[in-house]
């Protein structure tokens, strides 16, 4: 008698129909009809069992693996893209965006280090066909009449002008200077317009009705103005004779204004016919002088005033020159414009001219300005603008936190009316 299972030669019977059942959840090899051991065959709805839990891996590989082959390498590209949540995706867009924002700050920062030496081409440019666009238009007009000399001065010498009320002025622009109150806010440093400013024209000839009361009751404290300043200005100055009182006498005077306010380059352009880049050349000049020898205070340039082509004319018609003070203007508001926090770019001028449509553009006011210098009625006008574009600028200022900060190039932005 045999057991059950057992055949008379003690053989286990491996019937097709019993449940087979794999440690590991192999199947074991049967020998085929050829009498050769192989791999056994099963009933499709035969089901493996693995006694370590789940389908047996031989199934779950096979189940895996499509008719190319590419099952694997799609789990795992489906695995790739299920790492691709929502937060996570959020989290390398803000660490992109943060990135980006301090490369442009850090690149941003750097194009606006401005050396004054890198730009040696503007500051004194190189003579090519003459300092002067033009020699004398009335000159071209009659053959018989010589050309006058180019009179535009070299600009980065300066230039005393060897007359006795130019001189007598001067030693004005000194007194004031010397005697100017401790906590000054503005120093205006310029040329007719700052003259006339502080109440007298033409090198203190001719005194400017109203505007000396103006300038008091604006520019000092004790009388109810905002800001203490001085107005140290000279009749017919170009950038060159600024930098003549400036060397001799006004930085001697040792001057700490928050603001340094510089007027220049009209008589450059309108009188000397100087060519563009010349009168860039001598506005920068005095602003560069400024920045290196007053490094507490901060800078403003003020762009060319309109003025007609012919002074003696009725008309109020801006010509060819207002049309080259607008390109200066432009090239030097620019310049200034890739740089931060020290030097500005100012243009009030526009205001004294005729605001009547397109052609209004083109027109002075005849109330607001004559000939080359404003009346009273505009001075007071383009002061009473002045005081709100300067307040921002002001507003806050630390000169001790000012004087800490490292600047080795020259710096600046622009407050455009």
């Amino acid at each position: 008698m045999t057991k059950r299972g057992w055949n008379s030669d003690n053989v286990r019977s491996r019937s097709s129909s019993r449940e087979r059942v794999s440690l590991l959840g192999n199947s074991s090899s049967t020998p085929n009809k050829n009498g050769l051991r192989g791999r056994a065959t099963y009933p499709k709805d035969q089901e493996m069992v693995s006694l370590l839990g789940g389908p047996s891996p031989g199934i779950q590989k096979r189940r895996g693996r499509s008719r190319n082959g590419l099952g694997s390498r799609r789990r795992r590209t489906t695995k790739f893209r299920d790492s691709w949540t929502p937060t996570r995706m959020m989290k390398y867009a803000a660490l992109l965006i943060f990135s980006a924002g301090l490369s442009y700050k850090m690149l941003r920062k750097e194009s606006k280090i401005i050396h004054w030496e890198e730009y040696n081409n503007i500051v004194d440019p190189k003579v090519t066909k003459g300092r002067c666009f033009e020699e004398d238009p009335k000159a071209k007009k009659d053959k018989n009449k010589r050309a006058e000399k180019c009179e535009c001065p070299v600009s980065v010498k300066p230039l005393e002008i060897f007359d006795g009320k130019w001189k007598s002025n001067h030693e004005h622009m000194l007194h004031l200077a010397k005697n100017a109150p401790s906590n000054l806010d503005i120093v205006f440093f310029g040329d007719g317009i700052v003259e006339q400013l502080s109440g007298t024209r033409d090198l203190g000839g001719e005194m400017v009705n109203g505007m000396e009361e103006y300038f008091e009751k604006t520019f000092t404290k004790k009388k109810g103005g905002k800001f203490n300043a001085i107005a140290l200005g000279s009749s017919g100055d170009t950038g060159p004779n600024l930098l003549w009182h400036w060397e001799n006498g006004i930085k001697q005077a040792k001057l700490k204004p928050k603001l340094w306010y510089i007027v220049v380059g009209g008589n450059d352009l309108y009188k000397y016919r100087c060519d563009d880049s010349f009168v860039m050349a001598n506005v920068l000049n005095v602003a560069k002088k400024i920045f290196e020898d007053s490094p507490e205070s901060k800078i403003v340039v003020h762009g060319m005033f309109p003025q007609k082509d012919d002074l003696e004319s009725e008309k109020n018609d801006l010509g060819h020159l207002w049309n080259r003070a607008q390109g200066i203007n432009l090239d030097v508001r620019k310049f200034i414009k890739k740089h931060s926090s020290r030097i500005y770019y100012m243009n009030l001028g526009t205001t004294l001219m005729h605001t009547g449509g397109m052609k209004g553009r083109k027109k002075l006011d005849p109330n607001l300005i004559d000939g080359m210098y404003p009346t009273s009625k505009g001075m007071q006008k383009w002061g009473d603008l002045l005081i709100k574009k300067v307040l921002p600028i002001l507003k806050g200022f630390d000169r001790e936190k000012h004087m800490k900060q490292k600047r080795p190039e020259m710096e600046g932005t622009d407050v455009d009316r």
